[in-house]
């Protein structure tokens, strides 16, 4: 037997599987889709005109934290963070170092923060109980990945905030392995209707 050729052969496989499982696991923009056009769907507001209490928004409707870029990318169910000012309108997050989305989010300049109906809890369920590791969350909450240019949030969405990062730390008193993020909020889309 020809063991080298059989051990070259295995080694190709396990490359090509674990290449198969990497890219299956994170969402993606499907390129065979057109183009998403954001301006048909949604409207840009300023960030004093978010509508409604955004503590209940957060805590109690729940929102995705997302990053990542068009090709690659995951999101995770929040229900705590804020929205500020710090010299200008910012938004904060926390997220565990266990987390599939804290790999993006550190390594992508941008995140963003999308908010939705009630209908959607089912979806947002998924991404809070499911790992981007291990699935497709955007195709199996049956969500639809929309790049904000920059970023990437879901068309499904009702409000959509931008946030280019800023300030960052790890949490070392009440929840440690957390690391708070603070963004500039740089867009807020609003969907029409």
């Amino acid at each position: 037997m020809n063991y080298g050729k059989n051990i070259s052969v295995l080694l190709a496989s396990a490359v090509v599987l674990v290449s198969t499982l990497n890219g299956f696991a994170d969402s993606a923009i499907d390129p065979k889709s057109p183009p998403y056009d954001l301006t048909a769907n949604f409207k840009k507001i300023s960030p004093d005109e978010i509508q409604g209490n955004i503590i209940k928004m957060i805590s109690s409707d729940w929102m995705l934290i997302t990053a990542g870029g068009e090709k690659k990318f995951n999101g995770m169910t929040a229900a705590w963070g804020g929205i500020g000012n710090w010299s200008k309108p910012v938004a904060f997050i926390l997220v565990r170092n266990d987390r599939h989305t804290y790999k993006f989010l550190e390594q992508e300049e941008y995140f963003t923060l999308s908010f939705f109906d009630e209908k959607y809890r089912p979806a947002l369920k998924l991404f809070g109980t499911k790992s981007g590791r291990d699935i497709d969350k955007a195709k199996e909450a049956g969500l639809t990945g929309i790049s904000t240019t920059p970023g990437i949030a879901y068309a499904e969405a009702k409000l959509i905030i931008v946030c280019k990062k800023g300030f960052s730390t790890m949490t070392t008193q009440k929840d440690p392995g957390h690391k708070l993020y603070f963004g500039e909020i740089i867009a807020v889309w609003q969907k029409k209707g």
